[in-house]
């Protein structure tokens, strides 16, 4: 853009200048014929006034030396007994005619034209003045007098490109703002926003296009708690109501449990279809530990109904991390949810949240089989108990959002084990430093 500008600029500035030298020519032109065509009237004028007072040869020869036109050898004079006086470019018949006219006149020759001018001798009889203007005079006179009009032209074209990249330096921040945000935004950035600066008009598009950006990200935060809303209201009622129904006899205990399997599915496939793959982050925060210990209260009461030992271990300073209160709960239900899954009735989970050098971990750990392959695992979608492969994807999701990772491996329980590590809300952490260094390093 800024190479644009400057090529326009250039273009016309130059234009002008073409048009204004162009005027300055023939106006140069002109002054220069004019002002040469009056000397020479005047230096024939002046030479003939003298004739007219003394035609003395000596004398006329010293006048033909002192003028500019006669050390050039441009004047001459010419007497009555037919002698010259000077260099003489003028036919002879030209000069014979000149002396028998009283009026002055201008003659071509091969190099120029030549004024000649009638003046009597002190004895009556008739001399002519002639005075030689070359061609190429006025063209000299010309060529000084633009000398300094295309220097001037050219500063004024660099001047006015300077002028222009130094007043268009607002806009130029305001457009690489602007074309910025789009490529942020095109990466799914949508939170990122136009610091509106520069020209008025630019203004009124930085501020149209952050209130698009707020608004996608109102609606798109809107979608992601719908899904939350789903996957806590339906399917955690669900996994407890097949709980309940295990213990149901016959057929119609199958039926049941048929019914449910298949809600099951249906809610899954809603989730699996409103559940935004890429939401930016809603600035939120909430103290883990206590969301914890709320949705505890639910999941130890199905566990006493199934006869499994529950172990809970809270710390009881605040662990706050930078996901709403919902997105917290969302987290624990996706994983106490596949204890209950993928392990069978009577095994003991534990549940505890640890904090420690700016850092906060949930980990959940049980007595079951544990993880066939810990990395398809985490791989959205993927599952290997039939299910939507959608739990461990929105524990991922959450935690690096914060910043932090997520760790499979197998418990003192001799089941799976998940650490989900989150960034605690406040605390500095180092971007260089790589997340598996991390989690070993404070492990």
């Amino acid at each position: 853009m800024r190479a644009l500008l400057a090529r326009t600029v250039a273009l016309v500035a130059t234009l002008v200048a073409v048009v204004m030298l162009g005027a300055v020519t023939v106006w140069a032109w002109m002054e220069s014929s004019e002002r040469a065509r009056t000397q020479t009237h005047t230096q024939a004028e002046l030479v003939a006034a003298v004739v007219r007072v003394d035609a003395d040869p000596e004398v006329l020869h010293g006048l033909v030396s002192s003028t500019p036109a006669g050390a050039a050898g441009r004047l001459a004079i010419h007497l009555p007994d037919g002698s010259t006086v000077g260099a003489s470019r003028a036919l002879p018949e030209e000069v014979e005619a000149q002396a028998l006219s009283s009026d002055p006149r201008t003659v071509s020759v091969a190099e120029g034209t030549t004024h000649l001018v009638r003046a009597r001798t002190p004895d009556g009889e008739a001399a002519v003045v002639e005075v030689f203007r070359p061609r190429w005079e006025t063209a000299a006179t010309l060529v000084r007098a633009l000398g300094w009009s295309v220097p001037v032209a050219l500063l004024a074209i660099a001047g006015a490109v300077a002028l222009t990249d130094r007043w268009s330096r607002p806009a130029l921040r305001a457009l690489r703002e602007l074309a910025r945000t789009a490529v942020a935004i095109g990466h799914g950035r949508l939170n990122a926003r136009i610091r509106v600066s520069g020209p008025r008009d630019l203004v009124v598009l930085g501020e149209s296009i952050n209130a698009i950006g707020e608004r996608v990200q109102d609606l798109l935060a809107k979608e992601r708690e719908m899904a939350a809303d789903v996957s806590h209201r339906l399917r955690t009622p669900l996994t407890a109501l097949r709980l309940d129904t295990e213990s149901l006899p016959g057929a119609d205990g199958e039926r049941i449990r048929g019914a449910v399997a298949e809600l099951e599915r249906d809610v899954d496939e809603i989730i699996r279809n409103v559940r935004p793959r890429q939401v930016e982050a809603v600035e939120a925060e909430c103290d883990l530990s206590e969301a914890v210990r709320d949705r505890m209260e639910f999941w130890s009461l199905l566990a006493r109904d199934q006869g499994r030992e529950v172990e809970v271990d809270l710390p009881p300073a605040p662990t706050r991390v930078a996901l709403s209160r919902d997105e917290c709960v969302a987290v624990l239900d996706a994983l106490v949810a596949n204890v209950f899954r993928y392990t069978p009735a009577g095994r003991p989970f534990a549940v505890a949240v640890v904090a420690h050098a700016g850092w906060v971990t949930l980990v959940v750990e049980d007595a079951g089989p544990g993880f066939a392959d810990p990395t398809s695992a985490l791989r959205r979608g993927s599952s290997g108990g039939g299910s939507t492969g959608l739990g461990l994807d929105i524990v991922r999701h959450a935690v690096e959002t914060t910043g932090g990772t997520v760790h499979l491996e197998r418990g003192k329980l001799g089941g799976a084990r998940v650490r989900s590590r989150f960034a605690e809300s406040g605390a500095d952490h180092d971007e260089e430093q790589p997340k598996a260094w991390r989690l070993r390093r404070s492990g």
